[in-house]
């Protein structure tokens, strides 16, 4: 039997208003904000990411691409999940991943294919899932302050 692994990433991102994209999944979210962050501030790749690292006991993202690294600035989060991917290839296959963005704003269920879609693209997989919620007004997140995003990802051992 192969040896299956889940892992659980998380992330999360005060808002600015610096002149950046809002960006999820890798999808370029309209809004007056954008995310404080030394790269894009992708919060659900990095979760993401993060949930890879954890099946394949790569530590986390951090560890290759540290915040007080200028090469990060600015940096796509499409980068460093290549780079995450790039490392388990030849030892484990992505099953399935399922995630859960938490905002109260903006308003993402109108985005919600168009992130799922560019998900499947990025990680090559038809198996995720995607979940929004908010949280009722309570804490940083509640009160319109920030984005963070919750992730579990299955891996296979080849």
């Amino acid at each position: 039997m192969k040896d299956y692994r889940a892992g659980l990433g998380f992330d999360v991102h005060r808002f600015s208003k610096a002149k950046k994209p809002l960006i999820l999944g890798g999808v370029k979210i309209p809004c007056d904000f954008s995310l404080s962050a030394v790269s894009d501030g992708d919060v659900l790749l990095h979760a993401i990411a993060d949930a890879i690292c954890g099946c394949c006991l790569l530590g986390d993202i951090g560890d290759y691409f540290p915040p007080n690294d200028v090469k990060c600035k600015n940096m796509d989060s499409r980068e460093i999940v290549n780079f995450i991917l790039k490392k388990i290839k030849s030892k484990f296959t992505l099953i399935n991943i399922d995630a859960t963005i938490i905002t109260e704003k903006p308003r993402l269920s109108g985005y919600k294919k168009k992130i799922l879609k560019s998900l499947c693209a990025i990680f090559k997989i038809k198996t995720i899932n995607i979940k929004i919620k908010s949280k009722e007004g309570l804490d940083i997140l509640g009160s319109k302050k920030a984005v963070s995003c919750l992730a579990l990802a299955v891996v296979k051992k080849c």
